[in-house]
């Protein structure tokens, strides 16, 4: 995972640079991890909530998310839906060939049954040898509503405001109890959610929408002359009734559409119909045959209805008081930001098992507000939060990703200043592998340990500040050259070092390796105590043995080592304790392998603890396996 090593180097350097600060505030690296964690949960998850706030991708997707929060219920019984189906065309033929003398009669009828309200979806635009016939039937009735239209729509201080307006014929506009316009627009998706109970003239005239007008005729209240809105509400029909700036109203589609009593207006005509059906009831006439243009895509509905039920369930919100108000901008910026904070501080401080859980918990809680607050007649945006909790959920996955290789690079790091990286990888790898466990095998390695001659007197005469001072002065060049030379530190003990060679990996010509380093750091020591006289003159000992040892790990399941134990180990370390001041001193096995490329003075047999037999020792003089020589 490439982009997980790129992103965990970037997030290293910001924790370098963030432990860049007084002694006095210095963090931990876990603590510079969780604000790392933290910083990129609120970076990513403020992006996310800034496109969703402000771009508002996927409006579509949350409007259908929406509509599926409504449930079918029982309008209101006091609306009576009067439809000109296919049967009344029919019977009576093309509707632009209809005699006005029918209206007049259906207007009768319904009079004569007790009709409340007659409301006309209709627009009688044209004017008719038939009008004084129908208009006379309007005034006797005394309730009849009916439809205009507002057309020409332009933009006036920010507002849409009608040119012009498809209104009814004079002699029928007189007569009628008041008119309506039958305006409607679908949002972007198509579907009709909204109806503008109100639009305006060029000249800041109001036209109520049509339901409306048949809701103050039904109370028998004159349509309102000001419509002034207050706190995102306007007065009608005796109600607060809650809509945008631009005076829509989000209506209710939470009804059983055939549940609306319904007559065929041909029936209405003939006056074959139940009385009973009308009587004080509100009756909206209007087109329902196949092929009309009065024809909407509700978002309840797989196909397309019929306008004049758009304006019976508007009717039927206003009149059962059954609001349903949006949330606007700022709940859904309070509520993502919330919803953020959460995150950013809690997942960083869980497991991923308990941050999955959070994450599910909060999704099902915000979910479950979303339906108590749509009882309650508030729409919650679903979309976003509900989406911005997953794609948290997997900020901090790859969050975890890039700290946990943050942290193996870290750990290589830490490996690299005791072993080389061939070392370190082998290791790794045998962790990896499950095989990094307690034991060993036996196997020939070539061992190395160096001290300081004369450390205890030296120690006597300087302070720890100087003591410490000047092991990390050698030490390291001792590391550096056994590190450049493939071999593992193992040990420190003050002054002492251990490295080894051929363990954990294999390697062929470990004691040449073994040798070159030491010859190396003996010079490079030699060089910079030359070079700086304000050093102390401190000159290691350094001894070297090749054999048979038990390398593998070592302690307690809880606290592993990796080692090498074995007589050779503590025959290196006797040579070590013998070898004088600036010296290498190697055993016989060791001179074996290596007597081809150096140079070296055979010593005085040594006796040895633990052994019974003096062994033989070598000074190395030269090397010549490599670029240095003495």
């Amino acid at each position: 995972m490439r982009w997980a090593e790129h992103l965990s180097r970037i997030g290293g350097r910001l924790w370098k640079r963030s432990s860049g600060r007084p002694s006095g505030a210095k963090t931990s690296r876990r603590q510079r991890k969780r604000l790392f964690h933290t910083m990129a949960l609120a970076g990513v998850g403020m992006l996310f909530v800034l496109i969703a706030v402000l771009v508002k991708p996927f409006t579509s997707t949350n409007l259908w998310l929406t509509d599926q929060l409504f449930t079918a219920e029982a309008p209101s019984p006091n609306i009576v839906i009067v439809g000109i189906d296919d049967e009344t065309l029919q019977t009576y033929g093309k509707w632009s060939e209809w005699s006005r003398t029918l209206h007049a009669q259906a207007i009768e009828n319904l009079s004569a049954a007790g009709a409340r309200v007659i409301g006309y979806d209709v627009l009688f635009v044209d004017e008719s040898a038939d009008d004084p016939v129908l208009a006379d039937a309007i005034q006797k009735a005394g309730n009849v509503v009916l439809g205009m239209a507002g057309i020409e729509p332009t933009e006036k201080n920010g507002e849409i405001v009608y040119g012009a307006g498809l209104l009814p014929t004079d002699p029928l506009w007189n007569a009628a109890a008041s008119i309506g316009h039958v305006n409607m627009y679908p949002d972007h998706d198509g579907k009709l959610r909204r109806v503008p109970l109100v639009i305006f003239d060029a000249d800041g005239n109001p036209y109520p929408a049509f339901s409306v007008a048949v809701l103050h005729a039904l109370f028998s209240m004159p349509p309102p002359a000001d419509y002034t809105l207050h706190n995102h509400t306007v007065y009608i029909a005796a109600r607060r009734v809650p809509v945008d700036g631009d005076y829509n109203l989000r209506v209710n589609f939470g009804v059983d559409e055939s549940r609306f009593a319904y007559l065929s207006y041909g029936d209405v005509i003939r006056g074959d119909f139940d009385p009973k059906v009308v009587k004080n009831k509100l009756v909206l006439i209007g087109m329902t045959a196949t092929g009309e243009l009065d024809v909407w895509s509700s978002p309840l509905s797989g196909g397309k209805v019929p306008g004049v039920l758009i304006h019976a369930l508007t009717a039927d919100t206003i009149l059962r008081e059954r609001f349903i108000t949006e949330a606007g901008t700022g709940t859904l910026w309070l509520t993502l930001i919330a919803l953020l904070v959460i995150v950013a501080l809690a997942l960083p401080r869980l497991r991923l098992v308990w941050g999955i859980g959070l994450i599910a918990i909060l999704w099902i809680g915000y979910l479950a507000a979303v339906f108590l607050e749509f009882d309650s007649g508030h729409i919650l945006n679903i979309l976003y939060p509900l989406s911005f909790l997953p794609f948290a959920l997997g900020a901090h996955l790859v969050c975890s990703i890039v700290i946990e290789q943050s942290d193996k690079r870290l750990v290589r790091e830490l490996f690299g200043r005791y072993v080389s990286p061939q070392v370190a990888k082998e290791i790794l790898a045998m962790a990896d592998a499950d095989r990094l466990r307690l034991g060993g095998e036996a196997r020939e390695v070539t061992v190395l340990f160096a001290d300081i001659r004369g450390f205890t007197e030296m120690s006597e005469r300087m302070t720890p500040e100087q003591v410490v001072g000047m092991l990390n002065t050698f030490l390291p060049i001792i590391m550096d050259k056994v590190l450049a030379n493939e071999g593992m530190v193992n040990k420190f003990a003050g002054d002492n070092i251990m490295a080894v060679w051929n363990a954990p990996q294999s390697q062929p010509n470990h004691a040449q390796l073994a040798v070159k380093a030491a010859w190396e750091a003996q010079e490079t020591i030699a060089e910079l105590v030359k070079s700086d006289p304000s050093l102390p003159p401190a000159k290691f000992g350094i001894g070297i043995n090749t054999g048979m040892a038990l390398a593998g790990n070592v302690g307690s399941p809880g606290r592993v080592e990796y080692t090498v134990i074995g007589d050779s180990v503590n025959l290196a370390s006797r040579i070590c304790g013998a070898t004088p001041g600036g010296q290498v001193w190697i055993g016989p096995e060791t001179y074996r392998q290596v007597a081809d490329i150096i140079e070296a003075e055979e010593k005085e047999p040594q006796s040895f603890k633990g052994k019974t037999e003096k062994v033989k020792v070598y000074r190395v003089l030269a090397y010549h396996g490599g670029n240095t020589t003495k």
